[in-house]
């Protein structure tokens, strides 16, 4: 409502003027007009001050109205920010219980065959139930090799780390991104997903991992 006053600050500024200044005016000058007998509906039955003592209570009251109304909405307002702000401290108590990872490169046997990796749980908290699956390599959009079958893992203890077999076998391409996701549940039973990926230049340059969540949209 205080923008809407900020923008239309000459309109607010007239009204005003006509409601302080120019309805008292406009009642002084009718009291000076005298009907005549043939329109004596006119003749006033109150006085002056009465029907400007009137008046003062109207905008009284209208002013008691517009505060309660300026009053609820700046508590609606409080109370908004007031859930902003307890939203964002619930979020970062959340988050601070998630469990994060990093992954890394282990080893292979040449070309990528039978290639290990790490999974690091850099965070404080357990992750339980590791499922890793759509293991896979990619050139150019397309799937070249993938593993058909998924891993499970019983937990990453906090701050542990966990070494995976990708079971790949041996790549002949260059140019290739060598992919694959994991799931896992926080202490909550809340359930995470991840995209792992490197991008290889060659089949003889060692992977660097990169990972991030997936979040899902609701339907």
């Amino acid at each position: 409502m205080l923008e809407w006053i900020k923008r239309h600050k000459v309109f607010v500024i007239i009204c005003f003027v006509i409601i302080v200044i120019g309805v008292p005016f406009a009642i002084h000058c009718l009291f000076k007009i005298h009907p005549t007998e043939d329109y004596d509906f006119f003749v006033a039955e109150w006085s002056a001050g009465e029907l400007l003592q009137y008046y003062g209570g109207v905008l009284a009251f209208s002013g008691t109205v517009i505060l309660g109304a300026l009053s609820l909405h700046q508590n609606e307002i409080i109370k908004q920010e007031s859930d902003k702000r307890i939203a964002i401290q619930e979020k970062r108590e959340h988050d601070s219980n998630m469990p994060r990872f990093r992954v890394k490169f282990l080893c292979c046997n040449g070309r990528y065959s039978n290639m290990k990796v790490k999974i690091e749980n850099i965070s404080d908290n357990v992750a339980n139930e590791i499922l890793v699956y759509k293991i896979c390599v990619v050139k150019d959009k397309n799937v070249i090799w993938k593993y058909p079958n998924a891993v499970k893992y019983d937990v990453i203890k906090a701050n542990d780390e966990l070494e995976v077999e990708l079971k790949t076998e041996e790549i002949q391409e260059d140019k290739v991104s060598i992919q694959f996701d994991f799931r896992c549940n926080d202490k909550y039973g809340e359930e995470h997903k991840y995209h792992v990926y490197s991008f290889c230049e060659s089949n003889s340059s060692t992977p660097y991992f990169s990972i991030k969540e997936i979040f899902e949209e609701n339907p």
